[in-house]
């Protein structure tokens, strides 16, 4: 498996708040993320947070970057990189903000991601919940219900 997302494959991934500002959508809002992984042979080698950015290349070529925490703690290379605004053949607008993702300690991680105002009022942000359980280069189990949990995939 190349790549997919990380639902069952390690647990519960469930939304538990999702928080945009402005009404109707502002500059820049974050609508979704999901935590994705890329397997080897019997491990899972490298994991990301990519954070879908809905926005408006009139007024924001370019989204505000995307702060990323896990359980409260700033994720290394964080802000994410945000890439530019484009609008596909369905005249929706998007962008992603990717960071990499290396969780060292098994249970639930709280993953936040926020955008920012010029003034530092939030923008945007939105909330996944993930229970870790196998930590990246971790060898997968071969056998079992635990190694069709470690590679399997599902939605968000």
């Amino acid at each position: 498996m190349s790549s997919g997302r990380i639902g069952s494959a390690l647990g519960a991934f469930a939304a538990v708040a999702v928080s945009m500002a402005g009404s109707p959508l502002a500059a820049a809002d974050i609508t979704d993320m999901v935590v994705h992984t890329t397997s080897g042979v019997g491990d899972v080698n490298t994991w990301n947070i990519n954070a879908t950015i809905t926005c408006n290349p009139a007024s924001n070529p370019v989204a505000p970057q995307v702060y990323f925490t896990d359980n409260g703690t700033a994720l290394p290379g964080s802000p994410g990189t945000t890439g530019s605004c484009v609008t596909y053949s369905n005249s929706v607008s998007q962008t992603n903000s990717v960071i990499d993702f290396k969780p060292t300690t098994l249970g639930t991680h709280h993953i936040v991601a926020t955008q920012h105002n010029p003034d530092g009022s939030v923008l945007s942000t939105i909330v996944r919940d993930v229970n870790v359980t196998v930590l990246p280069s971790t060898p997968c189990p071969t056998t079992g219900s635990a190694a069709m949990q470690c590679k399997s995939t599902s939605g968000s």
